[in-house]
């Protein structure tokens, strides 16, 4: 699946240590669609991962083209999805 549009939140960088002792790293970006054809153009909060956070910081504002895929899981008896990048494509 994919979306494109501005940035409108960039959330602070989340780092780690997994459990098995890998280092991992997280943002969550905002985007909001500007597709002209849609009357209630929608927000999504996308996670990018390790290797999919881009070495240059992404900016409020800034047009995106987002690639992504949605997981659900159930933990707990509640089930939750995660939307997750695999390519963003920047100043589009």
């Amino acid at each position: 699946m994919r979306i494109q549009g501005k940035i409108n939140q960039v959330m602070p960088l989340q780092q780690g240590v997994s459990q098995q002792g890998a280092q991992w790293r997280k943002q969550t970006i905002v985007v909001m669609e500007d597709d002209p054809s849609i009357m209630f153009p929608n927000e999504m909060a996308l996670d990018l991962f390790n290797d999919k956070i881009p070495t240059e910081p992404l900016a409020i504002g800034q047009r995106v083209e987002v690639h992504f895929g949605v997981r659900t899981r159930d933990y707990n008896g509640k089930v939750y999805n995660d939307i997750n990048v695999y390519r963003i494509t920047t100043n589009v």
